[in-house]
């Protein structure tokens, strides 16, 4: 479960002097893990795409996450990566559960194409294909061309050429107006004249 710093420390001041240090020292054990400053998770065993969504608030699971859990990419990932909007800068915290990352996205897409899942009885956030695509393309160097986008998608960030020919072509086309992205529009147009 996660937990404010204030409430274990409210929690241990019933029974310890010094419960900020008791909070220390559980820390320093593993027997609760520190995810930021004032931000605990309390059983060390949870899953991290369990705790991406509190970290940095709001964001959602995306990028090369989404990408792996939807197998548009061959490869497994070690960060979990994440949207969110408004911060100005990446954002990436270490912690004993994983590695997470946090980039923007326009505030105009942040809220579409975002799907709840549920593990443990717990809930999370994460994007559709459609939208995790079109994130890791808006962050890329623009491309206008064919080529260029082919380059990119199958050579460079190695996507699957099945799994990008069975997106939802109408999300895409949705989601372009958002972004406002010359790659995320060369994509939109490249999978109409395919389909």
């Amino acid at each position: 479960m996660i937990v404010t710093g204030e409430l274990v420390i409210d929690k241990l001041s019933d029974t310890y002097s010094s419960p900020a240090c008791k909070l220390g020292r559980m820390v320093e054990k593993g027997e609760i893990v520190r995810l930021r400053r004032g931000l605990y998770e309390t059983d060390p065993n949870t899953p991290a795409c369990l705790v991406a969504n509190y970290i940095c608030e709001p964001s959602y699971i995306s990028f090369e996450y989404a990408l792996s859990w939807y197998s548009i990419i061959p490869e497994g990932v070690r960060a979990v990566t994440n949207a969110t909007f408004g911060k100005r800068k990446s954002k990436v915290y270490e912690t004993p559960l994983g590695v997470f990352r946090y980039y923007d996205i326009p505030r105009a897409a942040f809220d579409v194409g975002v799907r709840r899942f549920e593990q443990r009885g717990r809930k999370f956030f994460m994007a559709t294909a459609e939208k995790a695509v079109c994130d890791k393309l808006y962050k890329m160097p623009p491309t206008r061309s064919y080529k260029g986008l082919e380059e990119l998608m199958f050579d460079d960030l190695r996507f699957d050429e099945e799994e990008i020919f069975n997106l939802d072509r109408s999300e895409i086309a949705s989601f372009s107006r958002l972004y406002h992205c010359t790659t995320i529009n060369t994509l939109r147009d490249y999978l109409e004249e395919r389909a």
